[in-house]
């Protein structure tokens, strides 16, 4: 089978959960078919923001060539599209179904549904755009302003309303049952999504070691985008309430206010390492006693968690989307309610304080990933979606 993997970014070296997932379904599908991926990114700085982008936004004339050029140069039996809304436009989706390629579409994000993406606004969780098509959105300009949610919404009225996401997509792949639930309500084809998790690469994290023993173990670690949706507030109000080894991994727009408001409050216990390889955010996650996930928006499923849980390291979450049903499905973490802090610091302390329920916990998770979260098991199932569109 002939494989070809798109991907849509707003950046040329992007560091995300979903880059992620695509490295590691490319190189565990690359054992038994030929797989060739390719990240499609504006090439100048103006086309980065939604803003600027107008027509091509709507409809890319560029990315409908390089679509074809790949099917005619690499001639693939199905086109797996991971993010087509808003950096590669449905115009990839045409040239697809011009060369009569079968489409699967994963969806990581709910784009189709929510002009933001990701169900937040105003700082909280938001979902009343769900059955309907983001006009809300545009009015409360949640995607960078309303111009670009206006545009956002125009994509998807006229993508769903005409049926043509439904008619060029074949299979949609559901990150999580909340992702597929979610999409289902909103009028999405039922028999055309079927869930599939994100695979965590076992034997890598086998064979390399990251797991710690619990008498190694201290502190908590955070890995993502430092931002309001993704909880920074959560992580500020956390610092004041521990002295425990804090390890911050990743950075955003909230990376320097969080700086700078440790280095006025003197919390030393606090550590930022930027941006790190895979390998070493592995092993910061195995070498602590939790991972904090706090997401305020909605969270369609956490790598970042699923991988924890494979080392051992019970995660403490925010009660919402994905994330919530994957704390609940697999008992490997606590959850508290996105808007209530000091339940997260209470949830953090316990497992801080009460080593043999944290490592109890840990092994709950542990055993739910390695019989139900493997990247084989995962890449399997997504191997018999391939085959039945082809």
């Amino acid at each position: 089978m002939k494989v070809l993997i798109v991907q849509g970014t707003p950046a040329e070296n992007p560091l995300s959960g979903e880059l992620t997932v695509i490295c590691n379904e490319q190189h565990e599908l690359s054992k038994y078919h030929e797989v060739r991926a390719e990240v499609i990114f504006p090439k100048s700085k103006d086309n980065a923001s939604l803003i600027y982008t107008g027509m091509s936004f709507l409809w890319s004339h560029k990315n409908y060539k390089v679509i074809l050029k790949l099917i005619n140069d690499f001639k693939p039996d199905v086109i797996h599209f991971h993010t087509i809304s808003p950096y590669l436009s449905i115009s990839v989706l045409a040239a697809a179904k011009k060369c009569k390629i079968p489409v699967v579409q994963t969806l990581h994000n709910m784009r189709w549904l929510c002009v933001e993406g990701g169900f937040f606004r105003d700082g909280q969780f938001c979902d009343e755009c769900v059955q309907s098509f983001g006009l809300r959105g545009v009015i409360k300009g949640c995607s960078k302003g309303k111009v670009a949610s206006s545009l956002l919404f125009i994509v998807n009225v006229f993508s769903r309303y005409t049926k043509f996401l439904f008619m060029s997509v074949d299979k949609f792949v559901a990150v999580s049952d909340y992702v597929r639930d979610q999409h289902v309500i909103s009028g999405f084809p039922s028999d055309k999504i079927e869930v599939n998790n994100n695979g965590v690469d076992l034997q890598v994290l086998k064979n390399k070691g990251y797991e710690k023993l619990w008498s190694a173990r201290r502190g908590v670690a955070f890995a993502g985008r430092l931002s309001a949706a993704k909880g920074a507030s959560v992580l500020r109000y956390l610092m004041t309430k521990t002295d425990q080894p804090i390890h911050i991994i990743g950075n955003g727009p909230e990376l320097q206010p969080l700086r700078q408001y440790c280095q006025k409050n003197h919390l030393r216990h606090v550590k930022f390492w930027g941006k790190l390889p895979h390998h070493k955010t592995l092993d910061l996650l195995g070498s602590v006693v939790c991972t904090i996930v706090p997401s305020q928006c909605g969270e369609t499923f956490s790598l970042v968690a699923a991988e924890s849980m494979a080392l051992g390291t019970p995660v403490v979450a925010s009660n919402v989307g994905g994330l919530a049903d994957l704390i609940k499905q697999s008992g490997g973490g606590l959850l508290f309610e996105p808007k209530d802090f000091d339940g997260a610091v209470e949830a953090v302390t316990k497992l801080l304080e009460f080593f043999p329920k944290a490592e109890q916990i840990g092994g709950i998770g542990k055993k739910y990933v390695l019989e139900h979260l493997s990247l084989k098991e995962r890449t399997e199932q997504l191997q018999k979606i391939y085959e039945s569109v082809i």
